[in-house]
């Protein structure tokens, strides 16, 4: 939780740090796009902790979405994303297999359409907690559009 870190200071060690494999960015808040926009350079990422990033929006997570190795992706609180950044991260990171939307409003099925085209194979736990747009729910629903699914949080 380094709270003093800025945007251009994060670019540097994104910059410094091409090959990193796992980034936890967990309860900063202070970010902005210019920021996330680096971090789909890493083209060696498979875990990224991005909960309560208060500032990510569609485009930045457009951005991350170049990261075609993520299997954990932790986007719980990111208020601003909508089905569009989901949408691209579905269509660019294939091998996800830890999915958290938790808390996002602005998610809808569309959502869970796209990454069901691209993450079926691969998602097997899924947290669409408090994703009030979100209304295919069931167990069962779950099930169809992601048969690996072993793992899923619906509640309202």
């Amino acid at each position: 939780r380094c709270i003093k870190l800025t945007d251009d200071a994060l670019q540097k060690v994104l910059e410094k740090c091409s090959a990193l494999e796992s980034l936890n960015m967990y309860a900063l808040s202070s970010f902005t796009d210019k920021a996330y926009t680096k971090i789909g350079y890493l083209g060696n990422l498979t875990f990224l902790d991005l909960c309560g990033a208060q500032n990510l929006t569609d485009d930045g997570l457009s951005s991350i979405s170049r990261c075609g190795s993520l299997t954990y992706l932790n986007l719980s609180w990111c208020v601003r994303v909508t089905d569009v950044g989901v949408v691209a991260i579905a269509q660019g990171c294939r091998s996800l297999e830890l999915l958290s939307l938790f808390g996002i409003l602005g998610v809808t099925d569309a959502c869970l359409e796209a990454l069901s085209k691209s993450c079926s194979n691969s998602l097997t736990t899924l947290d669409v907690n408090g994703c009030t747009g979100i209304k295919r729910r069931s167990r069962d629903e779950l099930i169809q559009l992601f048969p690996r699914l072993s793992c899923f949080k619906v509640h309202s």
